[in-house]
């Protein structure tokens, strides 16, 4: 079931493109893995992030309080695409940083 919900959620519902920016939050699950796996496979630029070291010990932990900021930082000229897992804070930091014609695949959002 992760495989295909990863699967379609990338490929189905975000149509990406080689070299598209592209933010997973919960990349450290099941789905977010994948999703990550995927977009480094097609050529993409990844950034995944998860809420501890323990679940996430390659990726980017986004402490700072300015979530804006810290995508700011990782995407300076916008995300094109993002697998939302998460919600919450995390999605308005996210929208703040979207480009023209971003992809967004609603996956979960676990704080809600």
């Amino acid at each position: 079931m992760p495989g295909l919900t990863a699967y379609a959620g990338f490929y189905e519902v975000c149509s990406p493109k080689k070299e598209d920016y592209v933010y997973v939050s919960a990349a450290s699950g099941a789905v977010g893995q994948l999703v990550g796996q995927f977009a480094k496979w097609l050529g993409c630029y990844v950034v995944g992030s998860a809420g501890s070291k323990e679940k996430f010990r390659c990726g980017v932990q986004l402490q700072k309080p300015d979530l804006v900021a810290a995508l700011k930082g990782y995407f300076p000229r916008g995300i094109d695409m993002y697998f939302e897992n998460v919600g919450g804070k995390m999605l308005n930091a996210v929208l703040i940083n979207m480009r023209i014609h971003g992809r967004i695949a609603v996956c979960g959002m676990i704080s809600q």
